[in-house]
C-alpha cells in the first residue's frame, strides 16, 4: 500500500465568546506516479494561443513534477483527527474527506493559548498511521496584518504577458520573485501575512516551498482558489487549470471574499493590501475599502501595466504605488526557449 501524504495548510485563530476558534484544512492523498499524464496532455496544458514555441522534450518532463498535486491519487471517505504535542486528540472532524481528498473543521482552543502552535492530522487504515503537521498562528484581536496578493506582487508571473508566458512562468521556469519585496514585507515587523492567490490550492506545495522556505517571505495563512481535480477526465481537468490560472474574473469574487472573511474574523485589527495593476487588484482592494472603511489602513499597488499614466482612475484609492518595469504583452523578461 502506498504511504499517504497529509497535507496541514497553515491557518490562524482568532477569539470569540468562549476562546479560539481556528479553521483546519487538511489534504489526504497518496503521490501518483507522474508518467500518468501523457506528453500530449502537457503540449495541450502549455501550448500557446498566440503562436508562440511548443514545449520541448525537456519542458514536457520538467513540467510533470509541477502538475504532480493536480494528478494525485487523493483520498476520499477518510477519517482525519487533530492530535497535540502529546499524541492525545484535540479535535475530530464531522466529515469526512470528500471526492478531491480534503476536509475542513474549527477547531475550539481554550482562551489562555497564544502564540504559533503545531497542528498534527492523523490518519489511520489497516493499522498504519499518517500524519502530517501544519502551523496555526493565534491573533488577537488588536494589532496590525498583511494581505499580499502573490503574482506579479511577489513572485514574477506576467500575467499581463498572455496565457502561453504564464503558463510557461508557472510550470516551466524556476520561480522568481519580485524585486525588493522580500525586504519590504521583513520591514513590516511584527505583523501578520496572509497570501491571498487567484493560484489552485494545489499549486500550495511549490508556493509555500518558494516563498518561505527559499525567498524567505515571512510566514502566513494562504487562501487559494479551489480547483476539483478528476484524472478519469484529464483533457478537461487540464483545460479548466489553464483557464483558472490566466483568468481573472472569478478571482476577484474569490479575493474579496476570503479577504472579508479575515477582516471580519480578525475585527480587531488594521490591514494593509499589497498587490499589483496587472489583474483586478486596485478594483478588489478599492471594493474593501468601500466595505470596511478604516480597516483597510493602506493599499499598496506594484504597477505592472503603467496605470499610473494609462488608468489614473483605476489607482485612486491606492495610497502607494511601486514603480515597476511594464510587463507587455506577449513579450518575457525570460529567455523563451524553443
Amino acid at each position: 500500500m502506498k504511504d499517504k501524504l497529509v497535507t496541514v495548510f497553515p491557518t490562524y485563530g482568532y477569539r470569540d465568546d468562549n476562546g479560539w476558534t481556528v479553521p483546519v484544512r487538511v489534504w489526504v492523498h497518496k503521490a501518483r506516479r507522474v508518467d500518468h499524464i501523457t506528453d500530449a496532455d502537457i503540449r495541450a496544458l502549455l501550448s500557446d494561443d498566440q503562436g508562440g514555441p511548443a514545449p520541448t522534450d525537456e519542458e514536457v518532463i520538467r513540467c510533470r513534477t509541477c502538475v504532480a498535486d493536480f494528478i494525485a491519487d487523493s483520498d476520499s471517505h477518510e477519517h482525519v483527527v487533530l492530535i497535540d504535542d502529546h499524541g492525545q486528540e484535540l479535535f475530530e472532524f464531522p466529515s469526512r474527506t470528500d471526492a478531491n481528498g480534503l476536509v475542513e473543521g474549527k477547531l475550539r482552543l481554550p482562551a489562555g493559548r497564544s502564540g504559533r502552535i503545531t497542528l498534527t492530522a492523523r490518519v489511520r487504515e489497516h493499522g498504519q498511521t499518517f500524519e502530517g503537521r501544519g502551523i496555526a498562528t493565534l491573533l488577537e484581536p488588536k494589532g496590525k496584518s498583511v494581505v499580499s496578493d502573490i503574482d506579479d506582487t511577489i513572485k514574477v508571473t506576467e500575467i499581463p504577458a498572455g496565457k502561453g508566458i504564464v503558463l510557461r512562468n508557472t510550470f516551466l521556469r524556476s520561480f522568481v520573485a519580485a524585486e525588493g519585496m522580500r525586504d519590504r514585507y521583513v520591514g513590516f515587523g511584527d505583523v501578520s501575512f496572509h497570501y491571498v492567490s487567484g493560484s489552485p490550492w494545489q499549486l500550495f506545495g511549490l508556493l509555500h516551498a518558494f516563498l518561505i522556505d527559499e525567498a524567505k517571505f515571512p510566514p502566513g495563512t494562504f487562501h487559494m482558489k479551489s480547483l476539483r481535480t478528476s484524472v478519469l477526465d484529464l483533457p478537461a481537468l487540464l483545460s479548466d487549470l489553464r483557464n483558472l490560472i490566466t483568468g481573472s474574473t472569478a478571482t476577484k469574487a474569490q479575493k474579496i471574499s476570503q479577504i472579508s472573511e479575515l477582516i471580519e474574523h480578525l475585527d480587531g485589527r488594521r490591514f494593509t493590501l499589497i498587490g499589483d495593476s496587472g489583474e483586478l487588484d486596485p478594483e478588489v482592494f478599492t471594493e474593501l475599502r468601500e466595505k470596511f472603511g478604516d480597516r483597510v489602513e493602506k493599499i499598496v499597488i506594484r504597477d505592472v501595466v503603467g496605470a499610473r499614466e494609462s488608468a489614473p482612475e483605476r489607482l485612486r484609492a491606492v495610497d502607494e504605488v511601486i514603480a515597476t518595469p511594464v510587463i507587455r504583452r506577449g513579450v518575457s523578461q525570460f529567455t523563451v526557449t524553443g
